[in-house]
């Protein structure tokens, strides 16, 4: 198996791969979301938001490769 499953040259092994990324995101989303409802220091609670921001733009990205059909990327060195 490559060192990154989107080396894969078998497209089923990269969204399955794909898939476990978002599911990780959308549980530290969670998580983040939580935190960021119980903190009540205002440079804290936009520290977290500017995380929340990047974690929902990084599982639309990997939907996004999702709806592309999971095109092979030779270079990658993304590991699950």
């Amino acid at each position: 198996m490559p060192a990154s499953p989107f080396r894969s040259y078998r497209p089923a092994e990269r969204q399955e791969a794909a898939q476990a990324l978002i599911c990780q995101r959308e549980k530290a989303l969670k998580v983040l979301e939580r935190d960021w409802r119980r903190e009540r220091k205002a440079l804290r609670q936009r520290l977290l938001m500017t995380r929340i921001q990047a974690t929902r733009a990084s599982i639309v990205s990997w939907q996004d490769y999702i709806a592309e059909g999971c095109p092979r990327v030779p270079n990658a060195t993304t590991r699950v």
